[in-house]
This record gives structure tokens, sequence and C-alpha cells, in this order.
């Protein structure tokens, strides 16, 4: 699956999907660390990789980052 935006943006990672084959809602920050962990070393992860749809209701998906403030 392909990321838009953030750290990884043109990356892909592969995700297991559920039982209905849809992926993760959204991507925690120790499954991107297990599957990029150098390359994100010198990266400030403000944000965070949520699944939306190509066209439609999907698939097919990307990760798109939405980004994240500090309160």
């Amino acid at each position: 699956m392909p990321f838009f935006g953030g750290p990884l943006d043109g990356r892909e990672i592969d995700v297991e999907v559920d039982d209905d084959g849809v992926p993760p809602p959204w991507l925690s920050e120790s499954v991107l660390w297990f599957a990029f962990g150098s390359e994100l070393l010198d990266t400030s992860l403000n944000g965070r990789y949520q699944l939306e749809p190509v066209a439609g209701l999907g698939p097919p998906w990307l990760y798109a980052w939405i980004e994240t403030h500090a309160a």
C-alpha cells in the first residue's frame, strides 16, 4: 500500500487485512519503526498515516499523512 505525504511519501508498505479485506484504519508508530526504523531516525513524527480511499470508498486505498499538533 502506498504512502502519500509525510516522511515516507512515495514509499510502500505491506499490511495485513481483516476478514473483510480491509487494511488497518491507521498505522501506529511501532509499525512504522519496525518497517522503516533507520529511515525515521532524524524525522519528527508529528502526525500519523491514515487509511484513505483513492477514489470512492476503496479499494484501492493509500495511507495519507495527517498532521497532528501538540496542544
